[in-house]
């Protein structure tokens, strides 16, 4: 599949809101640290691209205040709570080929957006011709490069490690994916000429049944049925690792997510 589709289908409600609130639970606080130290405050214009759950969004409305504004924009926003703020929008949005307005944002924010998007470079390009001179752009996405470089720590955790290298394999065939293209995260943002460019790894390590050790179980439930499909992984080998992910005593980590900001001249 290579038209441009997300690859985990929000129709599927359970799974996509178990996604959602692990992602919060797990991201949230170090998202708005780094948000916070870019300088967010009263006045400020914010697009969030790919608001999911809004908890980001709404994180900013909050910083911003009725002087400022928020737009939260995703390609299904439903899962987006309805607001009472006035400065908070919520829109349905493409940015692959829905129109984007240049030099007017303090911030644009993506978090898990860029790695799904085979056009991921021209999207970065108009995102940086989106901020106003002084503005920031904050991308993060996740790497795989911890999973690679670890050593498993029993034979089910073995076993486990083996269903979630086909789940990275099925997601680099999907939408051209791409596993390292957060690695390269800091770097991009300088070569568009960005400045005061920065950026940090964070690994996040939960028990089986945390929340965020639900958004791997609610990732390998979605898309199972097409990695057996496409001889990655067969049905013994992926239940097996769903109970792996359900059972408290075992420790798991999400792939390191690296955050990477830059400030437009």
């Amino acid at each position: 599949m290579t038209d441009g589709r997300y690859v985990f289908d929000n129709a599927v409600m359970t799974e996509t809101e178990l996604r959602f609130a692990g992602l919060e639970a797990a991201l949230d606080p170090s998202t708005a640290r780094y948000l916070t130290g870019l300088g967010v405050t009263d006045g400020w214009v914010c697009w969030e691209v790919g608001a999911g759950s809004g908890s980001i969004a709404s994180w900013l409305a909050d910083r911003v205040g009725p002087t400022g504004c928020v737009l939260a924009t995703d390609i299904d926003p439903r899962f987006i709570p309805a607001s009472q703020l006035d400065h908070l929008e919520v829109a349905h949005h493409d940015i692959t080929i829905d129109p984007i307005p240049s030099a007017r944002y303090d911030l644009i924010h993506a978090r898990l957006v860029l790695s799904h998007l085979p056009q991921r470079g021209d999207v970065l390009v108009k995102l940086v011709e989106a901020l106003r001179p002084g503005g920031w752009l904050a991308i993060e996405d996740f790497c795989h490069v911890f999973e690679r470089g670890s050593e498993p720590t029993s034979p089910a955790h073995a076993r486990y490690r083996k269903v979630h290298a086909a789940l990275i394999e099925f997601l680099a065939r999907t939408n051209d994916n791409s596993s390292d293209f957060a690695t390269s995260l800091p770097q991009l943002l300088a070569s568009l000429g960005l400045a005061d460019v920065g950026g940090e790894g964070r690994l996040v390590f939960g028990k089986g049944g945390s929340p965020a050790v639900r958004v791997i179980e609610a990732a390998l439930r979605q898309v199972g049925d097409q990695m057996i499909a496409a001889g990655l992984v067969d049905r013994l080998a992926l239940d097996e690792a769903v109970a792996f992910l359900g059972n408290p005593a075992s420790i798991v980590s999400l792939p390191m997510l690296i955050s990477a900001w830059g400030r437009r001249e």
